[in-house]
């Protein structure tokens, strides 16, 4: 058994070229004659000494580029680790030649060593990093030639953002020099900068101007800070325990920085003193750090070798925005459509993803999740609020509004997502047949606009828009489609009913609608009447008019038995409605659980559903399971296995927070049949029939039953998703004690949420009464089609998979384990067999993806007995006694993404594999802070490993690196005001 740090110190080396050398020291670090004398810091020593700190600059100068450029967002925490290290021998091995210029001695065995040392760090490899810059860019922020014109002042604020962004969020620094820019332009950016409260206790600003000596810095520094001159322990103690930065202006470039200040640090706080000089200096020992204003134009040279048409153009951010839309296939519409009412404040993205499916861009919450991941690859969008939301950045919002100008023809207006007030005039109405208006900040209408071709109109997403003018549809003859959803609007102008020829109104999530009026029954053609979202109290008896509708959907959440007008309106549905519409294929009825008012109605309502013969789709909430039984009995039953279907069945309160996350939430919503099934005390026939035609069940909070099988597992045959949470009396998920016949053959996704008293997922304890051939039968068939599992919160589970379960799993993908204190491995095994070299390994075809997560216990994977080929992503986090990791259980050569605490890493210590050594494992490293939220940076780490998945996909050219360092650019170029 060996150490990780062993073995990554065997394994660790630099790569250079064929010809031994690395490429950015054979190019921009060589000995060139223009090198030694214009570039070289003129020392005037002993050659030996001399040449040592030549090299030295050399290294110090491709320390600062490579910091730079690492500083920018396309390189993740694990690009950045590798060369963490590297930057760490850097700076110590600058110490030791800061001590050896400092005792002015030639002693040539310590000479003789460094120079090794040096020449070994110069020849670190960079390869990782030219995958993104090209090294002729490179080479030219070394000799200085990276812009061949004078910057202009917008150039150099957006390089001074940049410097200060990496000052502030690098950590390894203390000591900090910047030089190529002015004192006062610097300071005015940095007043603007919110982190500097956030992060630094005291800020201190000093001129330096006139400080000849370390001593005079210091005085001044004592000063500002209000303190005597003559008395520097005060000083000292008072800074020691500070979180400082301290902007030493217009330093001499003859004093060493790294004496200012000595007695001041304190590694438990955030500490830097940076220098400004308008000079470079080429003295490579006096800081830490080196930030040139102008190498900072790296981002902007690649922005406008990629993007920009010429150099003075002005609408970069702009160009840049149509470049990169020119790209995207689906996804253009999606933002497009989202435009308007996504901003820097964010939403939640199974929220957005729904409203993208609404609109018909989009079909499934994969394809969206796809998309979103596309849009945040490009920075169009980015991630927040834990990973849950995204947001758009306001400076990419004004100028999507500018890319999507007004196109008008006589045919169609569609101004929609540009961020318009105001819809267009009387005069742009009159010979159009479509007006697309959604997606913008419309709070008024025209009064009364001539539309006497007008077809379709689009007002949805527009959140300011609260009235509609009295006379605003009151010549709009021919208008068969109105959507006016997500709108703020409470009631109705009288005109709108005049719209005899209308087919569908769509009013989805008009949030303050509390009342639709009985003349909406005057809509005779009306086809589709959306209302899911409102807050509707009742409707009216006029709605049974509507003959021709085909799709009805209702949402009955303005319910509040406080209030006079409900205890007016005591039935939510009248009696008649729903059995006189003859052509309704699609029904959703959404009741608030709390009202009683449903109780009421609901089995009157219920018979009416069943003798709709064509109704195809169903969406209703049932109190009691009884009320299924008049589904049996009605004509639904017959339809009821090719329909689709949500059942809600069991009273219950609406939860504030679901326990269910949203993700999957929507995913069970997706489902062609859906049953829920909340609070339930026994297992209702009722319940096992219907259950027999769903292809997706959640129980939820049920009170006696012990395993699911309870619900007879012949039942469950077409079980496609599964979800159980709280089911508190729960010991296992499947018992085959009394049943000969494989169990859940076609579930394909298990999740098990807040089990107090669940133990295993499988048990079989009077299994081996049966024949050989029918246990063949059922561990061959038994769970085999599971692709994910999901383990979340159980208390006293102990076993996950036994080794004749772990047989059959051959289509998992995914496993995730969390907050399970008792387990010690995802594979139990007795004693004897832990340590039975011969016995037989286990492969997992298709697995890709392990998350463990709270477990305190847990010590194995799977004691090297599993393997899975096609690994790529595993995540470990607080596991205190998981020490010792594996190589069998790592064995696949598509890892991509190790993930767990740094000191974790670490401490880890390894078994060796039976068979071959894996490469070096630190290079899929990615280290998990604990004082940031878990979930957030999983998403940030899945959003990172996607985007590298796509850009190996991509041309290796510098190019795609625009995609990155350039839009990074057109962020801060957006704050500046091009």
């Amino acid at each position: 058994m060996e150490t990780k740090e062993s073995k990554t110190h065997q394994e660790s080396g630099s790569v250079s070229n064929t010809d031994g050398r690395n490429s950015l020291t054979e190019t921009a670090f060589s000995d060139s004659d223009a090198l030694k004398g214009q570039l070289r810091p003129h020392i005037d020593l002993q050659r030996p000494l001399h040449e040592i700190m030549d090299k030295c600059w050399k290294l110090n100068r491709k320390k600062d580029i490579i910091c730079l450029i690492l500083s920018y967002p396309p390189f993740n925490s694990r690009i950045k680790e590798e060369h963490k290290n590297w930057i760490l021998n850097v700076l110590e091995v600058t110490q030791k030649v800061r001590e050896l210029k400092a005792s002015s001695m030639d002693k040539e065995t310590n000479i003789s060593e460094l120079s090794s040392e040096i020449s070994r760090l110069l020849d670190h490899s960079i390869h990782d990093i030219e995958a993104y810059v090209p090294p002729h860019i490179i080479e030219e922020m070394q000799w200085g030639t990276l812009w061949s014109r004078a910057p202009t002042k917008k150039m150099l604020v957006l390089a001074t953002d940049f410097s200060i962004r990496q000052i502030l969020h690098d950590t390894v620094f203390r000591r900090i020099r910047i030089s190529g820019t002015d004192g006062k332009s610097f300071m005015s950016r940095w007043k603007i900068q919110q982190q500097l409260s956030e992060m630094f206790s005291t800020f201190l600003q000093v001129n330096a101007t006139s400080c000849k000596t370390t001593e005079d810095i210091e005085d001044s520094i004592a000063r500002e800070l209000g303190l005597s001159t003559c008395n520097k322990q005060e000083m000292d103690e008072l800074l020691k325990n500070k979180s400082f930065l301290i902007f030493l202006d217009d330093t001499d470039p003859m004093i060493n920085q790294y004496e200012v200040g000595a007695r001041w640090w304190n590694s438990q706080k955030i500490q830097k003193i940076v220098s400004r000089h308008e000079l470079h200096r080429l003295d490579s020992v006096g800081v830490d750090l080196e930030i040139r204003l102008d190498d900072h134009l790296l981002s902007w040279k690649l922005f406008h070798t990629n993007v920009a048409t010429s150099e003075t153009n002005d609408r970069i951010l702009f160009n840049a925005l149509a470049f990169i839309l020119g790209r995207l296939d689906s996804a253009k519409e999606c933002i497009k459509s989202c435009e308007s009412y996504l901003d820097s404040k964010g939403m939640d993205k199974i929220y957005l993803i729904e409203k993208w499916m609404k609109g018909g861009l989009i079909r499934t919450l994969d394809e969206g999740e796809e998309i979103i991941q596309e849009l945040s690859n490009a920075f169009l969008l980015e991630s927040c609020g834990n990973g849950g939301s995204v947001r758009m950045r306001d400076e990419i919002h004004k100028e999507l509004v500018n890319l999507y100008k007004t196109k008008m023809n006589p045919i169609l207006l569609e101004p929609d997502g540009r961020g318009l007030t105001e819809a267009p005039k009387d005069e742009a109405w009159e010979e159009i047949s479509e007006m697309h208006l959604m997606n913008n900040k419309i709070s008024k209408l025209p009064g009364n606009p001539k539309c006497p071709k007008l077809n379709v109109l689009f007002l949805q997403v527009n959140n300011h828009l609260r009235v509609i003018p009295p006379s605003f549809f009151e010549h709009m003859p021919i208008l068969q489609i109105l959507d006016m959803s997500q709108t703020r609007i409470k009631y109705f102008p009288e005109s709108l009913f005049k719209l005899v020829q209308l087919r569908k109104f769509i009013l989805r999530g008009c949030e303050l609608l509390k009342e639709l009026p009985s003349e909406v029954g005057e809509l005779h053609h009306l086809q589709v009447l959306d209302l899911e979202g409102t807050e509707i109290i009742n409707l009216p008896n006029a709605v049974q008019k509507l003959t021709n509708l085909i799709c009805l959907k209702v949402s009955f959440y303005g319910y509040n038995s406080h209030s006079r007008k409900n205890i007016l309106s005591s039935i939510i549905i009248p009696q008649n409605v729903i059995s006189n519409l003859f052509q309704l294929e699609e029904l959703s009825i959404d009741v608030n659980p709390e009202d009683e008012r449903w109780n009421v109605n609901v089995k009157s309502i219920v018979k009416e559903i069943c003798n709709s013969n064509r109704l195809e789709a169903l969406k209703v909430y049932l109190p009691e399971s009884v009320l299924l039984k008049d589904f049996r009995n009605g004509s639904l039953s017959v339809n009821l296995p090719w329909m689709h279907f949500k059942l809600v069945i069991g009273s219950h309160l609406k939860r504030v927070i679901s326990r269910l996350p949203g993700k999957l939430a929507a995913k069970f919503d997706q489902e062609e049949r859906c049953l829920k099934y909340v609070n339930g005390r026994t297992i209702e026939i009722e319940i096992q029939e219907v259950l027999q035609q769903a292809t997706a069940f959640f129980l939820d909070r049920h009170l006696t039953v012990s395993t699911l099988s309870e619900f007879g597992i012949g039942n469950m045959k077409n079980l496609k998703s599964c979800a159980i949470c709280e089911c508190d009396e729960m010991e296992t998920i499947v018992a085959l004690d009394d049943y000969e016949d494989a169990a859940l053959e076609s579930l394909e996704f298990l999740n098990v949420f807040h089990m107090k008293k669940l133990r295993s997922i499988l048990k079989w304890e009077q299994f081996r009464q049966y024949s050989p051939a029918i246990r063949v039968s059922i561990y061959r068939h038994t769970l085999s089609n599971l692709k994910s599992l999901a383990l979340h919160t159980c208390p006293q589970l102990t076993t996950i998979f036994t080794v004749n379960f772990v047989q059959r799993l051959r289509n998992l993908e995914e496993l995730v384990v969390e907050d399970c204190p008792e387990v010690n491995s995802i594979l139990s095994l007795d004693v004897h067999t832990r340590g039975d070299a011969r016995f037989p390994r286990i492969c997992l075809p298709k697995l890709k993806k392990i998350s463990l997560h709270y477990m305190p216990k847990l010590v194995s994977i799977c004691y090297g007995l599993l393997y899975a080929p096609r690994l790529e992503w595993i995540s470990f986090y607080d596991c205190p006694s998981f020490k010792i990791l594996s190589e069998d259980e790592l064995s696949s050569n598509e890892s991509k993404v190790i993930i767990g605490e740094a000191d974790w890493w670490s401490a880890l210590k390894w078994n060796k594999s039976r068979q071959s050594r894996l490469p070096n494992l630190d290079v899929i490293f990615v280290p998990i802070e604990r004082d940031i939220d878990l979930m957030t940076q999983l998403t940030e780490i899945n959003n990172q490993l996607q985007a590298q998945m796509r850009e190996k996909e991509h041309s290796q050219q510098s190019g795609y690196f625009f995609h990155f360092l350039s839009f990074s650019t057109m962020k801060f170029v957006g704050k500046i005001g091009f």
